[in-house]
């Protein structure tokens, strides 16, 4: 039986790519302007995945269906690679998507820019899925970001504290 799901090395939407982050609970972008698009298109890969029963063939989605999972690299394509977007619509999750997403990453730097660093920042949850991968964590290095239109967010903010507090009781 074939798998229900098809990986396309392609872009998604900028609508779909929010509304990708959004259902999968990470931030969505803002969605003024052509930001979204212009940073879509300087990806340094993409893969979308899927539903098979919904495709006209194998590597050509139905006439208005929208990927249900998603993974990028960004970068300079040589040295500096950050894997970022890996999303699966909650519907969708439990099912490989993310593995086989990631697996085509790895995969795509391994023959596109092997000399690569790929860094990435993961949720606890998803942290064991990627040493399944062969990433390692930074220790004694931490992660850090910056981005004011997310930290001055009193929403983000309730949130992080959150899942701090969810955490420090583990």
């Amino acid at each position: 039986m074939a798998w229900e799901y098809v990986i396309l090395n392609r872009l998604p939407t900028a609508q779909n790519y929010h509304d990708l982050r959004r259902d999968a609970n990470l931030t969505p972008p803002p969605m003024h302007g052509d930001i979204v698009q212009r940073a879509l298109d300087n990806s340094f890969v993409c893969f979308l995945a899927f539903e098979r029963n919904l495709m006209l063939d194998d590597t050509t989605p139905g006439s208005n269906q929208e990927a249900v999972g998603m993974g990028r690299l960004l970068g300079d394509g040589t040295l500096f690679l950050q894997l970022c977007d890996v999303a699966v619509h909650p519907a969708h999750q439990g099912k490989g998507i993310g593995k086989q997403i990631i697996q085509k990453l790895v995969e795509y730097t391994d023959e596109h820019a092997p000399q690569a660093y790929v860094s990435l920042v993961g949720e606890p949850m998803g942290q064991g899925l990627y040493t399944k991968y062969g990433f390692e964590d930074v220790s004694p290095s931490i992660g850090m970001f910056y981005c004011p239109r997310i930290q001055n967010d009193p929403e983000f903010r309730k949130l992080r504290e959150s899942k701090a507090a969810q955490m420090t009781r583990k």
